[in-house]
């Protein structure tokens, strides 16, 4: 009963129902007034204008209806006492016979003398009497008027069975059409597993279900794509700890055996490796939090000029001693923005080390900063273009622009992953462009409300 195609099928014909009703009754209604009007209209046009005139003119004259049979057996307004024919009589407004052709009518009530046609007399509007006459075949007439009426109310419930069972087919039909979609959905889900991420369900059935198979295709889509990037992040992490460990083990394993001495040197060597590990592990632990929105954040109004003069300050030593020419400038006038000193700060360290590595000796890294229409624009470019494909992968996890450099001298891999989300944390954007013999980083951040 609580299945969506019953509640359906009975919500339409409920409502076929309550259509159904209110047609009968006005149906019903309108033959049994129309009626009424017919035989009403027909028996005054029986009995004639001139006898009811006469009649009225009687009681407007008389004041009763006394003497009035004399009247009621003139030719042409019925039929004397004892005839054969139809008879005639008048009735009080209470349905007592005050006249008749026929006698033994008097001081009887109408239902006495069976079925008759009958029509009010009116006087000034108001009803002074009521004109009646009886024929041989009247009873005959009044039960063909009856079976008429009865007729019709059968015809009404005829039409009524029918239609329901017609409501009836077509709410199954329609709530079936409607609901077989999400049932095929649901059946689906059912067996919806961690291997089966990803399949799609056919688009069909109405508008609404349709939209609801294509955001359920989206979604299975997005947690297949998300699964992939865990499992890809699983598999680089572990690739990333391999060469550390590997390294780490074979010194020790080798100083153990006395193949190494166990000298400064070759510590050195080990103690290395566990610094890698150690900065791996911190980078992968504020990529997390960051990527979940959780990395605390101390938020304070900054002068750009400022932050871009101290990043550069930071990094002129080491410029100095890659031969590596380290230019800063920023507008003039600079609005605030509204950011964490310290994680900005460790974005740009992220970007300056990033060019550095990759800046030839002699080359040029700058540092600027500009207003724009509603925020400022911090850009970090270094001499020497990067192609397409390499600027399509640059913040994605663990990759290297030099897959055969050295992993300690690439880094984590983690470093410009980590700058775009914590550039997001401050509610900007970053993006990398290359040309003119140059690779920028652009980043855009909102100015601090006022």
């Amino acid at each position: 009963m609580n299945k969506l195609w019953v509640r359906l099928s009975l919500g339409f014909l409920v409502l076929t129902w309550a259509v159904l009703g209110v047609v009968a009754l006005v149906v019903y209604n309108s033959v049994q007034t129309s009626f009424r009007a017919y035989v009403s209209e027909r028996d005054a046009a029986l009995f004639g204008s001139p006898l009811i005139d006469d009649l009225v003119n009687y009681y407007r004259t008389a004041g009763s209806w006394e003497g009035v049979t004399a009247l009621l057996g003139q030719p042409g307004h019925g039929r004397g006492a004892g005839g054969r024919g139809p008879q005639t009589f008048i009735a009080t407004p209470d349905h007592v016979i005050v006249a008749a052709t026929d006698a033994a009518w008097v001081g009887q009530k109408l239902e006495a003398i069976g079925a008759s046609r009958t029509t009010p007399l009116l006087l000034d509007g108001q009803v002074i009497g009521i004109l009646g006459q009886q024929t041989p075949g009247e009873q005959a007439l009044e039960a063909a008027e009856a079976r008429f009426v009865e007729q019709v109310n059968w015809g009404l419930i005829w039409a009524g069975g029918v239609t329901t069972l017609l409501a009836l087919g077509l709410g199954v039909l329609l709530a079936f059409s409607l609901t077989r979609p999400l049932q095929l959905l649901a059946m689906r889900l059912a067996r919806w597993t961690a291997a089966t991420v990803g399949e799609q369900v056919p688009v069909e059935g109405s508008a609404e279900v349709r939209q609801l198979a294509t955001e359920f295709n989206a979604m299975s889509q997005r947690l297949a794509d998300a699964e992939a990037v865990r499992q890809q992040m699983a598999t680089d992490v572990a690739h990333e700890l391999r060469t550390p460990v590997t390294v780490l083990r074979g010194h020790l394993e080798a100083m153990m055996d006395g193949v190494y001495p166990l000298d400064v040197e070759h510590v050195a060597v080990a103690y290395e490796q566990t610094l890698h590990l150690n900065r791996l592990v911190e980078d992968l632990r504020l990529l997390t939090q960051a990527e979940a929105g959780r990395l605390p954040l101390k938020f304070e109004l900054l002068a750009p000029d400022e932050l871009l003069q101290q990043a550069a300050t930071r990094f002129a030593p080491l410029a100095q001693d890659a031969g590596v020419n380290l230019v800063d400038a920023a507008d003039a006038a600079l609005p605030s923005i509204r950011a964490d000193r310290g994680r900005l700060l460790q974005v740009f360290d992220n970007l300056l080390t990033n060019a550095l590595r990759h800046t030839p000796a002699g080359g040029v890294i700058r540092l600027h900063a500009t207003q724009t229409a509603g925020g400022v624009r911090f850009v970090v470019a270094n001499t020497g273009e990067i192609d397409a494909e390499t600027a399509a992968h640059l913040f994605d996890r663990f990759w290297r622009a030099d897959e055969a450099r050295s992993r300690d001298a690439g880094g984590s891999g983690l470093g410009l992953a980590i700058t775009r989300q914590l550039v997001r944390l401050h509610q900007g954007e970053i993006r990398v462009e290359a040309g003119e013999g140059e690779t920028r980083f652009v980043i855009e951040l909102p100015v601090a409300p006022s």
